[in-house]
């Protein structure tokens, strides 16, 4: 970003649109975070899953252990169904996925944080070294590798966010708008299509024109948290939601 936007309540797309085409400005991000937190994450829950229930096969008297490690496997796999429901061919089968997600995060508000599903990740790590044998020890490399992907992503994606409501916050003190007026004009503004929703594009154009550009997995993870009602859609009234709530380190 060459230069920032003067403070006002509305931009021409013809502002906009350079700030849009410079692809370089995601360039470097890519390059550290090319893969989705939620690919990856969806992978070491099925596989996670899998591995341990050979061991269950093969080592009865680890039962309980063996019996943990599926459970949570289960547990991660689940987690990641809200990210899949933007993809045409998958969204029907993550509908009921979906409804076990919400209820895991009711009752594990933890796992609803990028940071706290990294802690399960780490957990489901040790309880893969039960049998010790070569798959136990790939699954523990793998799921603490993405765990520290986890907990990288958070940092990075709660800074952003961050920095994204003190720039919307600092333009908004050059209009006659109060914070909520000025943030429910910025989300019709970037609601590109008029569908009352903004998806991840749009999102990720709207932090690039506040000199902010999300990765691919940034914006992913920055989407699962305005996200709230996990329908895989940001409305209007989650982004007021985000915005009235006090800024986190970590996402």
């Amino acid at each position: 970003i060459d230069q920032p936007f003067e403070r006002r309540s509305t931009y021409t797309m013809d502002e906009i649109s350079p700030l849009l085409d410079k692809k370089e400005v995601l360039s470097q991000c890519e390059k550290i975070f090319y893969f989705t937190l939620g690919t990856l994450a969806l992978a070491g829950g099925i596989g996670s899953t899998t591995i341990a229930s050979l061991n269950l096969l093969t080592d009865f008297t680890n039962f309980p252990l063996h019996a943990y490690a599926i459970f949570f496997g289960l547990v991660i796999t689940v987690l990641e169904a809200n990210r899949f429901l933007a993809h045409p061919h998958l969204a029907e089968y993550m509908k009921n996925a979906v409804k076990f997600q919400m209820l895991i995060e009711e009752y594990a508000r933890l796992f609803a944080t990028t940071w706290g599903r990294a802690l399960l990740y780490l957990f489901e790590a040790f309880l893969l070294l039960t049998s010790g044998g070569w798959m136990d020890w790939l699954g523990f490399l793998y799921m603490v590798t993405l765990a520290v992907f986890a907990i990288l992503l958070a940092m990075s994606t709660g800074k952003k966010l961050n920095s994204l409501k003190d720039v919307m916050k600092e333009m908004s003190r050059g209009t006659s708008m109060n914070d909520v007026e000025f943030i429910q004009k910025k989300f019709d503004d970037w609601d590109k299509d008029n569908s009352g929703h903004i998806d991840s594009a749009e999102l990720r154009d709207l932090c690039i024109a506040c000199g902010i550009p999300l990765s691919g997995a940034e914006a992913e993870v920055a989407y699962n948290i305005l996200d709230t009602d996990r329908n895989g859609k940001i409305d209007k009234k989650e982004f007021v939601v985000w915005w009235k709530t006090q800024s986190r380190a970590w996402a």
